[in-house]
């Protein structure tokens, strides 16, 4: 259980994780920093939702190394241990594991009092396990045994456990908003007399304060029937649900506030309205299911008829450029998009393998094609060229954007003047759920 700190492959990840996150996400957002106690013991409780960037966005966001507890079976091939222990990952038991798994834990635990006495900071995901869905699940007692067992080592210390919430609007693909909230600490030394006197149920208090502080920063979506009526909701109908709001502003955090108070709304709607919920959930799934088979977006039915002649002028006079950016950077794109799709089963690992595979893909790409280009010319016209290389990666990716929506419009019009039956039921049921966010909002 060696562990240092700076070791030379974190390093290399913090780097990597820094340089990736600004380009894989399109905006990313960290709130509530100054809630972070200053040389004090920090345990960091997150939801957990993303794989391995979860983990590595928090890290980023602080200016010493983060240790991280992790599921026990990653562990098993020693080679594999031997990396995860260089980048301060530290494995945590469950009965699934087998063997002893309580004595194995309290040799782990044990490290962890150790390094929270010396102030460095442990993540820990409260839940105990991931899952796409956003939503907080049921809490774990092992974040409050290791702030409760640092407190019995160390008497003297004053742990402080971190609320964490993570919001992803696409836990997949680039261009994605990604939120850090920190949360205020909760205070272990507050619940050391309550623990004495009674153990059960004091952990049962403190993780309903961590359940309702965690619930508070992060999409938490309770309503299992209605799980994906109210999900698709928020992302089909983002820019109705905003001027319900009324929550001006562009940063993700106003993002955020817009769909925790749209789902508040919500599922008091639905619970005092089960009939009329049950007709939107209908109309949910054949909006769903439609957009699917015709392969249009929701946003498109915010107009009669889009006008496609603009965009159709940029895309031809912007081709050249896109073509020189798409010769030059379309590898290193695309080969880590190919790879997650043939060899990564769990969705969950995709959006963390492709934003460092891209990061190194494109700084090795475009250093054998600087080289090449210093070797057979003069002065400084690889140093342009590298210039060119970003410029032209980025419009590329943007001319992409602008290629798809067109083509999404232009469908849109040749169906709508076609009257194609099920363009008219997609009409109809896209109808419903604005009547229907008309009536929660009343």
């Amino acid at each position: 259980m060696r562990i240092k700190d700076w070791t030379p492959l974190y390093f290399f990840g913090y780097s990597l994780v820094t340089i990736g996150a600004r380009t894989f996400y399109k905006k990313h957002q960290a709130i509530g920093i100054e809630n972070i106690p200053k040389d004090k013991p920090i345990l960091f409780a997150a939801n957990h939702q993303n794989a391995f960037m979860d983990p590595v966005v928090i890290g980023i966001k602080l200016n010493k190394p983060l240790y991280y507890m992790v599921r026990a079976d990653i562990f098993k091939k020693p080679a594999m241990a031997r990396l995860l222990w260089s980048i301060n990952m530290m494995p945590i038991y469950r009965q699934r594991d087998g063997g002893n798994t309580v004595k194995k834990n309290e040799a782990v635990f044990d490290k962890c009092f150790d390094l929270l006495h010396a102030n460095k900071p442990i993540l820990i995901f409260a839940e105990g396990n991931q899952g796409k869905q956003k939503k907080l699940r049921p809490l774990q007692k092992g974040v409050f045994r290791i702030g409760l067992g640092v407190a019995a080592k160390y008497k003297e210390d004053d742990v402080n456990i971190i609320p964490v919430g993570l919001y992803y609007s696409d836990t997949v693909n680039m261009g994605a908003k990604m939120l850090i909230n920190f949360g205020k600490p909760m205070k272990i030394n507050d619940y050391l007399e309550a623990y004495e006197k009674d153990d059960g149920s004091t952990l049962n208090t403190m993780k309903a304060e961590l359940s309702s502080r965690m619930s508070n920063l992060m999409v938490d979506i309770q309503n299992a029937e209605y799980y994906d009526t109210i999900h698709a909701a928020l992302f089909d109908f983002d820019d109705e649900i905003n001027q319900y709001e009324k929550i001006k502003g562009n940063k993700i955090i106003d993002e955020f506030n817009c769909q925790k108070g749209f789902i508040a709304k919500a599922e008091n709607w639905i619970k005092k309205n089960p009939n009329e919920a049950n007709e939107w959930k209908e109309s949910s799934e054949q909006l769903t299911s439609l957009l699917k088979v015709l392969e249009l977006k929701s946003w498109l039915f915010r107009k009669e008829k889009h006008n496609a002649v603009l965009p159709i002028l940029i895309l031809i006079i912007g081709f050249p450029l896109h073509l020189y950016g798409v010769i030059n950077n379309y590898l290193p794109y695309k080969l880590p998009a190919l790879f997650v799709e043939k060899k990564v089963k769990d969705i969950h690992f995709h959006s963390s393998i492709k934003m460092a595979m891209g990061v190194i893909l494109f700084w090795m790409f475009w250093g054998v094609q600087m080289m090449l280009v210093a070797i057979f010319t003069d002065h400084y016209i690889w140093l342009y060229y590298f210039g060119s290389l970003m410029v032209s990666a980025v419009f590329s990716y943007h001319y992409w954007i602008i290629t798809l929506k067109t083509k999404g419009k232009l469908k849109y019009n040749k169906l709508a003047k076609n009257r194609d039956k099920r363009f008219l039921k997609l009409k109809a049921a896209y109808s419903a759920i604005e009547n229907v966010l008309t009536k929660i909002y009343q």
